[in-house]
């Protein structure tokens, strides 16, 4: 229960600082409405929020796990930025819009939406379904369909699943 009154508070700060930064303005009458409008959307969301056992340890390992995930990530939005563009520039269009079930072994609900969302991300793929462990992707053809069984950032994933320190 503690947990959860950690994590109320600290979505509360941190949308009254968003609130001061948009705003530009530390004048009470600002605060005072920032500071309300933080409480009314972090109660009514507050279903929303992931628990810290949904969560990994904020640990300076799981930073550099992070950010060495988000630098994979942004080569493979790169290379499959470049695919797509291939696809539709070429004169014949070779694609073979397909749907792929990918079933994935994680347990924590943050990593289990990091892995919807990258899937999304990334051109020429997107997550139309996550559900547990399911997950229903749209691939334009079904090569890039068939390599997101055997996508790396899923090994990843699973790897800071195991390590939980």
């Amino acid at each position: 229960m503690k947990s959860h009154w950690l994590n109320y508070i600290a979505t509360t700060l941190t949308l009254l600082v968003f609130w001061v930064a948009v705003s530009g303005s530390l004048k009470w009458p600002q605060l005072i409405v920032g500071l309300a409008a933080a409480i009314f959307v972090t109660y009514f969301n507050r279903n929303l929020l992931i628990t810290t056992e949904d969560r990994p340890p904020l640990s300076l390992k799981t930073i550099s796990w992070l950010i060495g995930y988000f630098f994979k990530l942004i080569i493979d939005i790169v290379k499959a930025n470049f695919q797509v563009a291939w696809l539709v520039l070429h004169p014949a269009m070779p694609i073979e819009p397909n749907l792929v079930e990918l079933e994935v072994d994680i347990d924590r609900a943050a990593s289990r939406v990091l892995l919807g969302n990258s899937i999304t991300l990334t051109p020429g793929t997107l997550t139309v379904l996550a559900d547990e462990k399911k997950y229903l992707v749209h691939a334009l053809t079904l090569q890039s369909g068939e390599a997101l069984k055997h996508w790396p950032l899923i090994e990843r994933l699973k790897l800071m699943e195991v390590d939980k320190t």
